[in-house]
């Protein structure tokens, strides 16, 4: 059995922001010096996801993570998974 290599700071979030995690991968930014980034697809809940876009109006990345949002989650990409949490963190101390 494999294990998700990404767990624990799956775990942090579902845990510390109580969201979920749909999807998570790492990605292949460069062949070259076998460099990955983060994907992780998270789901919000309505209030969470409500402030994040009010904050992030406009904007597709900061604090070095880029994202994209869907109807009901939004997909971070990062090359350090804490560049994430202060995203989210972000959202819950304004």
């Amino acid at each position: 059995m494999q294990t998700n290599p990404l767990q624990g700071l799956i775990s942090l979030i579902e845990k510390r922001y109580c969201l979920e995690v749909v999807n998570s991968h790492y990605i292949l930014v460069d062949d070259k010096f076998d460099r990955y980034n983060i994907m992780l697809e998270i789901r919000f809940k309505a209030d969470m996801y409500q402030k994040f876009l009010e904050i992030y109006a406009g904007k597709t990345s900061f604090n070095h993570v880029a994202w994209s949002v869907y109807k009901d989650t939004v997909q971070f990409n990062a090359e350090v998974g804490n560049n994430i949490l202060l995203i989210l963190d972000s959202l819950l101390y304004s």
